[in-house]
């Protein structure tokens, strides 16, 4: 039987990372039926595109509070002409696009780890890991992924330029490069970010040279120029506040330390990606080899919010030197020791023989496949479940067509994490009410008080589980709001379902007693009391 070759083996695994990776980012949206988290504001930003015929508007119309349009714009036009194309809703739009761009960057990926790795079997392997690591995709999958997806996107568009750029030194690559990391600054603001310093990073691991920063700085001025109509216009209408305040927000020093406990790949039950992805880091600093140790480490002292995802893209090649170089390495050489004394030449044989897929190898690297496609699965389908469910979509839109449009409503849900909590983004979109209490948006309005904002949230929601009868009169004025709007299906920091669902029977006791509110809407998931 002839042996296979690895380079044959590269084309199927390529092939399968393509088709696998595409199937977990799209199976997670068809589970839940709805837009995966978060999107709320996202959804609505596509309808202002419709209402505007295409123009940037200066503000959206999410939640009444005159939020600047201040966010790169270009997933919006992405979810707009989906959506006239193929007669989508907006939130349906959230569901569809975000996925597709993700898997978009399946074949992109490989395109860049081949040009890293100048091997076709190393760069398909890594592809594979990319295709099933939880960690990148989960972030691209939700309704906010509409921005997140294509950011990856043109990010790994723009590194693979970069990469053929310092070391070709080709005039085609800066005119990509600047293009795609143009794209990349209209698509999502960190991703900018990490475009920008991963080149940087980049040209200082693989060029060094004079003539490496001045198309450094030619592709710079591409990107300015590319991504012009987005912030000229924002600048045009307010200023540069926006983006000032979009820019103080977003840090997270402790993400450090999921690079110190090496718990960011989010796998659901063993860790193997993380694993090989160590051995890897290993097996490159034994050979002095630091790019792609240093690569993964850099994200989380740049942006520590957002970190895990671009950390990813260096790890998934690095698991693939830790599967290849000391995993199938180490079986060969095993192989040829098979005798009590081989001698130099049986070694150097079997080594000769690295080019073939041996039986041992073919074996384990099935096993990882299957085992990844079965734990890579299970995370989509606890993912489909962080989604806003049925009885929230119904009061919401019971609200919407029986609440005066200026109605204010303090939404409870009990959350201890925003960016987890659907029920409060969601709110303003589906119903066209003010929440009072959503925060989506203001991080271009409150700058560096953005985190103190965010917190200062949380002490309506700490009421539900109180048994003092003055604590929500203490934490927000009466005044403030109209409808209260309580969701009994919490989530917690996961943004997994707590159940059974909640009662909270004190708070539900003390709101029946009050003489100042009656009950409007019940059902099973959600009471609404109204003054």
């Amino acid at each position: 039987m002839k042996p296979i070759l690895r380079t044959e083996w590269a084309d199927l695994i390529f092939v399968l990372a393509i088709l696998l990776g595409t199937f977990m980012r799209f199976n997670p949206t068809l589970l839940s039926g709805f837009a995966i988290n978060d999107g709320g504001m996202f959804a609505v930003m596509v309808d202002d595109l419709k209402a505007s015929h295409y123009r940037l508007p200066a503000f959206t119309t999410y939640n009444h509070l005159n939020i600047p349009f201040a966010y790169p714009a270009l997933g919006f036009y992405l979810g707009r002409i989906a959506s006239d194309l193929f007669g989508w809703s907006a939130a349906q739009t959230l569901r569809w696009v975000p996925a597709f761009f993700a898997s978009l960057s399946i074949p992109v990926f490989y395109l860049l780890a081949l040009r890293l790795l100048k091997n076709k079997y190393y760069a398909a392997i890594s592809t594979l890991f990319f295709a099933l690591m939880p960690r990148a995709l989960s972030w691209y999958l939700m309704g906010g992924g509409l921005t997140r997806s294509p950011g990856q996107l043109f990010m790994l568009l723009t590194l693979a330029a970069v990469v053929r750029l310092y070391e070709e030194n080709r005039r085609v690559d800066v005119f990509l490069a600047g293009l795609f990391g143009g794209l990349a600054v209209m698509s999502h603001p960190e991703a900018a970010v990490h475009t920008f310093v991963s080149a940087l990073f980049l040209w200082i691991m693989l060029s060094r040279k004079w003539a490496g920063l001045i198309n450094s700085i030619l592709v710079g001025l591409i990107v300015a120029i590319v991504s012009a109509p987005w912030w000229a216009t924002v600048i045009h209408y307010h200023g540069m506040n926006p983006l000032l305040n979009g820019a103080a927000t977003g840090q997270k020093t402790a993400a450090v330390f999921h690079l110190l406990f090496f718990v960011f790949t989010e796998e659901t039950y063993a860790t193997v990606i993380a694993v090989l992805g160590l051995i890897g880091i290993a097996s490159c600093l034994l050979r002095k080899d630091y790019l792609l140790p240093l690569w993964m480490a850099l994200p989380f002292f740049v942006e520590g919010r957002s970190a895990a995802g671009p950390a990813a893209i260096p790890l998934a090649m690095l698991a693939a030197i830790g599967l290849v170089d000391v995993v199938f390495t180490g079986l060969g050489i095993l192989g040829a020791r098979k005798a009590l004394f081989p001698t130099q030449e049986a070694v150097e044989k079997e080594m000769n023989r690295s080019q073939q897929i041996l039986p041992a190898e073919r074996n384990i690297f099935l096993y990882v496949v299957l085992y990844l496609i079965f734990s890579t699965y299970q995370f989509g389908v606890r993912l489909s479940s962080a989604t806003l469910y049925p009885p929230d979509r119904q009061a919401m839109s019971w609200v919407r067509e029986n609440t005066p449009d200026s109605s204010r409503f303090l939404v409870l849900t009990g959350t201890s994490s925003v960016s987890c909590d659907s029920v409060l983004e969601w709110f303003p979109a589906l119903t066209g009410r003010q929440s009072i209490f959503t925060v989506q948006g203001t991080e271009w309005t409150k700058g560096p008080n953005f985190n103190q904002y965010v917190t200062s949230t949380y002490a309506p929601q700490k009421c539900l589980v109180s048994d003092d009868a003055s604590c929500l009169d203490e934490a927000v004025s009466p005044t403030a709001y109209d409808f209260i709007y309580l969701s009994k299906t919490l989530r917690v920091d996961n943004c997994a379902p707590i159940f059974p669902q909640k009662t909270f029977p004190f708070f539900l006791e003390h709101m029946r007693a009050n003489p100042g509110f009656q009950t409007v809407y019940e059902t099973e998931g959600v009471i609404i009391f109204g003054k």
